[in-house]
């Protein structure tokens, strides 16, 4: 293990037929990113909770090289925060589901308490005298940083133009075009 290693947690769960559309396209922007963190004693890896096979084929399919690591059959991501029980998701389950969740459902191939019952984070760890330390950690608009296309869209006269969408813009970037 390198001196620092960020995980990103990828929402990938057990019953998804593929990652995240959101969290893929984050992955896009970290993975570019990965030679550079090497070179500063930094390992990035991605985890998610599918068996290893899966996320590795479809990492395949990404174009991806990060490291990515399943933790099917632990308790890592609940630990950490980024895994809910439907009975928790209970309240929001039962009130209106927004049409983008429904939207990032399907498109996981998954039901909505499939879907909402992970969640995406970023945590930061690092290793000094044998002991290793969470440094951070971070979710939802806390993953923005992450997110390049964001600032570059701020950075537009029309900058996001996301208001009043009824479902969510973004796709996997081998999907962008298709009907």
């Amino acid at each position: 293990m390198r001196c620092s290693a960020p995980i990103y947690h990828f929402m990938f769960g057990p019953p998804y037929e593929a990652g995240c559309p959101v969290c893929s396209s984050i992955a896009d922007t970290l993975d570019p990113n990965a030679v550079h963190l090497k070179a500063r004693d930094v390992t990035l890896i991605c985890s998610s909770r599918a068996p290893l096979d899966r996320l590795l084929a479809y990492r395949e399919r990404m174009g991806w090289s990060f490291d990515w690591v399943s933790t099917v059959g632990s308790d890592f991501h609940r630990d950490l925060g980024f895994l809910n029980t439907e009975e928790e998701l209970r309240p929001f389950l039962e009130g209106g589901i927004p049409p983008t969740v429904r939207q990032m459902a399907e498109a996981s191939g998954t039901d909505v308490p499939g879907y909402v019952t992970e969640g995406p984070g970023l945590s930061s760890y690092a290793l000094s005298d044998g002991t290793v330390y969470r440094t951070y950690v971070t979710s939802a608009r806390g993953l923005e940083p992450a997110m390049a296309y964001y600032g570059l869209l701020d950075r537009t006269p029309m900058g996001r133009h996301e208001e009043g969408e009824e479902t969510h813009w973004l796709r996997r970037h081998d999907e962008y075009g298709k009907t």
